[in-house]
């Protein structure tokens, strides 16, 4: 308990600290590395979960001996995937000063035309052009021209308050040259002016970039230090009025010892630290700017800050003594914890762009549709009561074997198990360092055993994905929610002590037993929860400790699934009797969340999961058998869950023994039959594999075989854009419906009235050019 008190200690130090920071100011970013590369405009940006960035390459500098200018009509905006270093495409030619807007699945590149028989530099129209896979482009189109005795430079655009804002340097002779104008649009085409929105009429600015976040538009500028050239930060409510970030604390600055810059002479100090432009990705905010001298080349660089960008801009903006990046910590695991509410504890709703496809580990949870659950616990010795607190010493599974579990996963088709290494009595399945009330003082093993390492074992021994169930309730401790209603729950015990416990127990499961693929965060009896309020203020706690929580997860174990908590990856479907609502769409919209089990700060792509007790309680109790459930049901719930688009986790009970009981066992080897007779043997199938955009598929019978079944799969990856179908069958004269419904997503499953026909035909309606059916089938089912 020593060590216990030492990290409750360093937490709640870590804590007051981030609140109440009284030490001097200090520009967080960390420059990383230079690139050997005299690039200058270029923009980082994430899309389907990788990192690439945009850049604006001069032919110039491709030729020995040429100078800035020469063959300009050859330079090109293209992109780089960042992980194999290799430019993937190039969406405009003869153009320059190239940014990018990632918006709805969509990649937007804006830049200036350098158009034909024009001087290099003297651009008068902006063009866009769009992309959903960074290879094919749109027909680029003129969004922007300039007014009379006017030229474009450098862009930036972002998504903001309400609509798009558009930043461009102007040349126009009322104003210091490289001013920057705002412009807003509601379709990324349309453009207007916004009246009094300019920055720099009465300084030197240039090189900018333009971000929203949290109410306030944000713009990077070049500052003229004379000599040399240094990017701050300037922000904006209104883009009209401006306040500055004070005057020591340069955003990004230069290296005056530095020499030996791309192309220009090695003897050259750097002075110049300009066209910072950045991202968020993985955790970390990842900015590209250049040096050199802002002579005929640049210098790339890269750079990283540990948060958001809301984070690393306020942090200019701060008060002396009063800065919101934490100090130094003991240990690399204690997350940052942000501030989650405004005001009054109103939650805050992101500024993110809807994400409406899922990542890669998203979609790798989905394709494998189906999970095993696993409840074992004290409870299990006392029948299934999972809040009482019995001593230690009551666990006892002499003949636990991890195997069995495992294999009797794999018999029903189960492609990754989640067990319950701590449920809400506090009881800890590993020997954690911070309670007692674990398996170190368990009669089992005399305390030398480890459920947990047994599990991930197995797991890994039988291919299946690993899942643990942290519940952040722990009444050994004292400190969980009331059972009330969303909305309506309050804490009890002290939750800022046991805080910094679960942390540490989180960090042990996350560190000690190798790559986790799945944390599922149970919403009840959850401390943490967004909505629970202080019994005494009836103010909630809003999202400042989830968020935490969840950037542990995302730091030790970046690709790991979550299940519930304050940003979920996947959220509950409401149901644990096996069946998911339908139709059922995997995006959130903002407003949506509180109606789909996920609190209103959380919107995007959050596939839903239901579960399924296959007795009639989570955990075993004597004469239980009888209480499971009869195969028919179990079919029913693959088909209303998985059959609707969402995943489905059937739980599997130890009993005091440690073993899943026999009765349990064959069950659910029976549901692995069931299944794997009913979608084995296809009548037919439609095998063409592309057809984005397809409406009609027509299918062809062989032998007039009778069909009852349909088994429709969306390609998700590119997100869920079918709305309706409609099957048909042929009789020889005409065609008539047997089977209708709206949403597909990663599966639909559909029963019909038997018929014997020749031809089905499939039509489907949503989103034409995005429409992309990856299987249709037909079964003749039982």
């Amino acid at each position: 308990m020593k060590y216990l008190r030492s990290i409750v200690c360093i937490a709640l130090l870590f804590i007051t600290q981030h609140l109440m920071a009284q030490e001097p100011w200090k520009n967080p970013i960390q420059k990383e590395e230079r690139l050997g590369s005299p690039l200058v405009e270029t923009s980082p940006f994430v899309f389907q979960e990788k990192l690439y960035l945009l850049e604006n390459n001069q032919r110039f500098w491709d030729i020995p001996g040429a100078k800035p200018g020469d063959n300009f009509h050859e330079d090109e905006v293209r992109i780089r995937d960042l992980q194999t270093n290799q430019i993937i495409s190039t969406p405009l030619k003869n153009h320059g000063f190239g940014t990018v807007l990632v918006w709805e699945g969509k990649v937007y590149v804006f830049a200036g035309d350098y158009g034909e028989g024009k001087p290099w530099r003297k651009m008068t129209e902006i063009t866009m052009t769009s992309s959903e896979d960074l290879v094919n482009w749109s027909k680029p189109k003129t969004i922007l021209q300039a007014n009379d005795n006017e030229y474009f430079f450098n862009t930036a655009v972002t998504r903001g308050k309400d609509g798009f804002v558009l930043l461009y340097e102007t040349s126009d002779k009322q104003w210091k040259p490289f001013t920057f104008r705002y412009m807003n649009s509601s379709d990324l085409v349309h453009w207007k002016e916004i009246p009094g929105a300019v920055y720099g009429v009465d300084k030197y600015v240039g090189g900018p970039a333009l971000y929203y976040e949290g109410g306030w538009y944000y713009t990077l500028y070049l500052e003229s230090l004379n000599p040399g050239y240094e990017t701050r930060i300037t922000r904006s409510k209104d883009l009209v009025h401006w306040e500055d970030a004070p005057e020591d604390r340069p955003f990004v600055t230069f290296n005056p010892e530095h020499k030996n810059i791309p192309l220009i002479n090695p003897n050259i100090s750097e002075n110049n630290a300009s066209d910072v432009e950045l991202c968020y990705f993985q955790g970390k905010t990842i900015l590209y700017f250049t040096g050199s001298d802002q002579t005929t080349a640049g210098d790339l660089q890269r750079a990283t800050y540990d948060g958001t960008p809301r984070e690393l801009f306020e942090h200019f903006f701060k008060a002396e003594g009063q800065s919101d990046v934490a100090p130094k910590h003991q240990g690399d695991w204690l997350p940052v914890l942000e501030a989650g509410t405004e005001g009054n504890g109103t939650a805050i709703f992101s500024t993110e762009p809807l994400r409406t496809r899922p990542t890669e580990s998203q979609l790798a949870y989905q394709e494998r549709q189906l999970g095993a659950f696993i409840h074992f616990g004290p409870a299990t010795y006392i029948g299934a009561d999972m809040m009482s607190v019995p001593a230690a010493e009551i666990f006892n599974p002499r003949r636990l074997d991890a195997d069995q579990w495992a294999q009797t996963a794999k018999s029903f088709g189960a492609k990754h198990i989640v067990l319950t290494a701590k449920h809400h009595n506090g009881f800890c399945l590993w020997p954690t360092e911070t309670t007692d009330y674990s398996v170190k003082n368990a009669t089992w093993k005399k305390g030398k055993g480890d459920v947990v390492r047994e599990f991930v074992d197995a797991c890994r021994k039988y291919d299946l994905k690993i899942g643990l169930y942290v519940s952040g309730g722990d009444k050994h401790f004292g400190c969980t929610s009331t059972p009330d209603p969303q909305g309506e729950r309050k804490i009890v015990g002290d939750v800022h002590k046991y805080f910094p416990v679960f942390l540490e127990q989180l960090r042990e499961l996350l560190t000690n037993y190798g790559e986790i693929s799945y944390l599922w965060f149970d919403g009840a009896y959850d401390p943490f929860g967004w909505d629970v309020m202080d019994p005494e203020t009836q103010q909630p706690l809003g999202t400042a400790y989830g968020d935490a929580i969840h950037n542990m997860v995302r730091l030790l174990q970046p690709n790991a699934i979550v299940m519930g908590g304050t940003k979920p990856d996947v959220r509950w479907s409401g149901s644990e009797q096996g069946w998911a609502a339908y139709p059922l769409s995997n995006t959130v919209q903002p407003g949506e969340g509180f109606d789909k089990w996920v609190g209103p700060q959380s919107a995007g792509w959050i596939p839903a999961e239901a579960n399924l007790h296959t007795r009639s309680t989570w955990f075993w109790k004597p004469d239980s058998d009888k209480t499971l459930r009869d195969l028919p049901f179990m079919m029913n719930v693959y088909s209303e869950s998985i059959g609707r688009g969402a995943n489905l986790l059937v739980n599997m009970t130890p009993d005091t023994s440690g073993l899943i009981p026999a009765a349990e066992v064959k069950r659910l080897e029976e549901f692995g039959e069931a299944i794997a007779q009913t979608f084995s043997q296809p009548v037919a199938d439609y095998k063409e594999s592309k057809n984005k955009g397809k409406t009609i598929f027509n299918l062809t019978i062989p032998k007039n075989q009778a069909a009852n079944l349909m088994v429709l799969e969306e390609n998700i990856a590119n997100g869920q854009h079918i709305k309706q179908y409609n099957l048909e069958s042929f009789d020889g004269t005409n065609w008539q419906t047997i089977a209708e419904g709206s949403t597909i997503g990663r599966k639909r499953i559909h029963y019909f009235d038997k018929v014997k026909t020749d031809k089905l035909r499939l039509t489907l309606k949503g989103d034409k050019s995005k429409m992309e059916l990856k299987s249709f089938t037909v079964y003749q089912a039982d």
